[in-house]
């Protein structure tokens, strides 16, 4: 797609699409029908300036849709978030220890009051997390920028065309170049809301293991986990479940004077962008004390 940019408005080159009709856009690349109705109805996609209705053609020069038709009320607060990666559409930030990425009803801070903040001169743009980590998990984070576009990038979360890799650092050493696959379905523990546990009547679970690196004198693993799924404490829950708990994990392993967070960073993001049509791969600095554990562990 080839296209520009005017503050709201996106310009695409008709000539750059492979679709016929507005309903065709929309099927390629807004799939949510409220969010198709709203367009139409607020004249919020043009075909060369006119309103367009899902049956018409597309011909003419330009396809121009508004990607930020809302406004929002954001507070500006010291806390900056560390942006890795940003677009027209996508955010993707670096997300401390012991922060939520959105609010679970209490007063603490948030990631998503973090960029809000940030975003509060373009108060235009919106701050909608695609995926969340646990709170103890620093790493990566993808946001939408667009509320038109929130609905394909979650698409995308579901098909695997946005892809998140981990590092674990774990108790206990695994030979080096192990690959595991842990296929454990996951559940809620009855006796603590707060945990999650190996059931065999829960949600199907699926996390790829490929272990890149032991230290046999400190007995901690490096594990690279991808996930196929996308279940609560899904790494922590499989993980510990083979007997290789991630450091400091105080739900589900113990604490370890090896780092001061738990040993579980979102270090990449591999994803298909639907402006770009290409292929983004984001990666992100380790903290100092899990640097320092990932050298000693490679040695």
């Amino acid at each position: 797609m080839i296209y520009t940019l005017d503050k709201n408005w996106l310009h695409i080159d008709i000539n750059s699409l492979f679709v016929k009709t507005i309903q065709e856009f929309f099927d390629e690349y807004i799939p949510s029908k409220k969010v198709q109705h709203l367009l139409i109805q607020n004249k919020n996609i043009l075909l060369d300036g006119n309103p367009v209705k899902r049956e018409d053609d597309i011909v003419g020069l330009n396809l121009d849709l508004n990607i930020y038709p809302e406004t929002y009320s954001y507070e500006k607060i010291d806390l900056k978030p560390d942006i890795v990666y940003e677009d027209e559409l996508v955010l993707i930030v670096n997300k401390p220890k012991d922060v939520l990425v959105h609010s679970d009803g209490n007063e603490e801070m948030t990631l998503t009051r973090m960029v809000e903040s940030y975003l509060c001169d373009r108060n235009y743009i919106a701050a909608l997390p695609i995926h969340r980590l646990d709170k103890e998990t620093s790493g990566l984070v993808v946001f939408s920028k667009s509320i038109i576009f929130q609905p394909i990038l979650d698409q995308y979360l579901s098909q695997k065309k946005i892809r998140r890799n981990y590092l674990a650092f774990c108790e206990g050493k695994m030979e080096p170049g192990k690959i595991i696959t842990i296929d454990k379905p996951i559940g809620k523990d009855r006796h603590n809301p707060n945990k999650r546990i190996i059931y065999k009547n829960g949600q199907k679970a699926l996390t790829k293991v490929r272990c890149i690196g032991v230290n046999k004198a400190k007995n901690y693993s490096i594990l690279l986990c991808s996930l196929e799924t996308g279940r609560t404490h899904q790494i922590r829950v499989h993980l510990s479940s083979i007997g290789y708990p991630i450091l400091n994990d105080d739900l589900y392993g113990r604490s370890s004077n090896l780092c001061v967070r738990m040993g579980l960073f979102a270090e990449s993001i591999e994803m298909y962008h639907p402006l770009k049509e290409d292929n983004l791969n984001i990666e992100c600095e380790l903290p100092n004390d899990l640097n320092r554990l990932y050298m000693d562990g490679l040695k």
